[in-house]
């Protein structure tokens, strides 16, 4: 009897594992189409033109490919300036931050700090002081996942011409492998476990004893 309860109770626990695992499961799922997504930004200055020397705000909106704001992102914009003889390409592609490591080696002139998430969906707000007037590389640091950073780079004038609003690209980021094998580890390494302890308790119950043939039963 008393191995008939262990069982239950060994069963019951290893249904509610599973349960979390598959819970679990669709979480890591949901983590990785975001990190596989890229995100479409749009980011407007005020005032525009900047002033050199005068606080700056900055403000970004976030959408996915859906056109649905993206919430609870961690944001934060640097701006260097452009070097005038690179020519067109004195502004870098959009990157992932392992592959811009040498352009962010160099100090940028201005930093924010974390961007602030307005009352509307998708919508960060942050401030900087303008740098000297002239033409910078403007970045959007999206550091929401700790494994992989996306940057955005696009040209902003200080001290000229109105900017406008300016549409931008944040490149998708990949899953790192040591954060996937952990989340293996749980998803199926203890389940497994599990089945193989519940297994090794119904191989070692015990048979039933068998019932004595009646003895008044005809010969």
């Amino acid at each position: 009897m008393r191995s008939d309860k262990l069982l239950q109770r060994w069963q019951q626990w290893t249904r509610g594992l599973l349960t979390a695992a598959c819970l679990a499961c669709l979480s890591v799922g949901s983590t990785a189409a975001a990190h596989a997504t890229l995100v479409i930004g749009n980011l407007s200055v005020a005032p525009d033109p900047p002033v050199p020397g005068a606080p700056l705000e900055v403000t970004l909106r976030l959408e996915d490919t859906l056109l649905v704001p993206v919430e609870k992102a961690h944001v934060r914009v640097e701006l260097r300036a452009v070097d005038p003889e690179a020519g067109p390409d004195a502004v870098p592609a959009s990157a992932i931050g392992s592959d811009a490591s040498e352009f962010l080696a160099s100090d940028p002139d201005v930093s924010s700090g974390r961007f602030t998430e307005a009352a509307v969906k998708g919508v960060y707000v942050g401030q900087v002081v303008a740098p000297a007037a002239g033409d910078y590389t403007l970045s959007v640091r999206d550091t929401t996942f700790l494994n992989e950073e996306a940057i955005a780079n696009i040209e902003l004038a200080v001290g000229g011409a109105a900017n406008g609003a300016i549409a931008f690209v944040l490149p998708p980021t990949p899953i790192a492998p040591k954060s996937l094998s952990t989340w293996l580890i749980w998803l199926v390494g203890i389940p497994l476990l599990a089945g193989v302890v519940t297994t090794v308790l119904v191989l070692r119950k015990p048979a039933p004893a068998e019932q004595p043939a009646d003895e008044g039963q005809a010969s």
